[in-house]
């Protein structure tokens, strides 16, 4: 099924062209250690070095007897370690026994509602967790490390957004995510670390929890479900998660770009209305959306928009789904999902 009405990503076109992009070159004996390895992009970032045939080390803060699902198929394929990032000395023992060589800093409290509650825990793992993490990095001889940043940080600032624009976090989450990325251009400007900071856009895609926008919408439509929403009217960006991890890979990879800040964005917004019409159009309208049903949230940024022009120019980076195709496989994934009623991407 095909929506009526398409958003299709700035350079979608150019995409479909003969020229390629350059394609990301990892060092030979690469060893790569990516926190956060079993969350939603963590996990897609995964599979993607591993496809890329380097040395693979997850962190998570839990792994149970059973392989933590996202990564289930490779267990064969990675180590995965457990630690906290708020304990400096399982931070230095990790640092000793993996030796990397790039490390993918994705591990975070994440979650932007629930900040306003949980202050002290996005603090210890945002803010104590990275300086732990770096600090234990100090003379390991690592070559390149790369911090998730969130396009939160922005907050009450003009769209599009460009790094350099003067931060204003409105949340505890966005602002936790802020200080991180500071104590990273400390580390870089005053000891010469090799540091790169990434403020990535909203991503979407197979995996993701549906406690999120996309998956929401989705999984209540294909049950049949109510739907209650805001009105809608905030614009978000949407890119698919594995236009995300690309751009990810090619922070790590691509040579003297050390210090830098880079949006990963593909410099289109929709209202959240827009993109939950687009989704029940693709599934064929099973359910109608209840705009208005619920409040806005007090400190909403009611517009996000990236200017990404850096991380084309200095990547050769750019999205490569359109918002359509992407979630056409995001609704595919989802809906192969409900097949299985102990899910936990499906919870009620």
């Amino acid at each position: 099924m095909r929506a009526t009405t398409s958003f299709a990503h700035p350079g979608e076109v150019a995409a479909a062209s003969s020229r390629q992009a350059r394609q990301p070159h990892w060092p030979f004996g690469a060893r790569v250690l990516v926190t956060g390895a079993t969350g939603f992009i963590g996990s897609h970032l995964v599979r993607r070095l591993v496809a890329d045939g380097v040395e693979v080390h997850g962190l998570t803060s839990a792994v149970s007897s059973i392989y933590a699902l996202r990564l289930v198929e490779l267990r064969e394929s990675i180590a995965l370690h457990e630690a906290s990032l708020v304990d400096r000395g399982a931070m230095e023992e990790l640092v000793d026994e993996v030796r990397p060589s790039h490390v993918l800093h994705l591990g975070a409290y994440t979650h932007v509602g629930k900040s306003w509650q949980r202050v002290d825990e996005c603090v210890q793992a945002n803010v104590q967790g990275t300086v732990n993490l770096l600090q234990s990095l100090d003379g390991s001889g690592y070559s390149r490390f790369v911090n998730m940043g969130t396009s939160e940080i922005y907050g009450a600032v003009s769209s599009p957004f460009r790094e350099d624009a003067l931060a204003r976090p409105l949340s505890p989450y966005a602002a936790s995510k802020y200080a991180a990325e500071c104590f990273c251009r400390v580390f870089h400007e005053g000891r010469g670390w090799p540091i790169v900071m990434l403020r990535p856009f909203n991503a979407y895609g197979p995996g993701q929890t549906a406690d999120r926008v996309i998956p929401e919408v989705i999984v209540r439509a294909l049950r049949g479900e109510e739907l209650r929403m805001t009105q809608g009217r905030q614009t978000r960006e949407f890119n698919y998660v594995e236009d995300i991890v690309d751009g990810i890979v090619r922070a790590a990879t691509v040579p003297g770009i050390e210090g830098e800040l880079l949006n990963l964005g593909c410099g289109q917004d929709v209202s959240i209305r827009e993109v939950t019409t687009l989704i029940l159009d693709l599934l064929g309208n099973p359910v109608a959306a209840q705009f208005g049903a619920l409040p806005d949230r007090p400190t909403e940024i009611w517009e996000m928009r990236s200017d990404s022009t850096k991380a084309r120019e200095m990547l050769d980076w750019k999205p490569q789904h359109s918002l359509t195709d992407g979630l056409e496989k995001t609704i595919t994934w989802y809906r192969d999902e409900l097949s299985d009623p102990a899910s936990p991407f499906i919870a009620r």
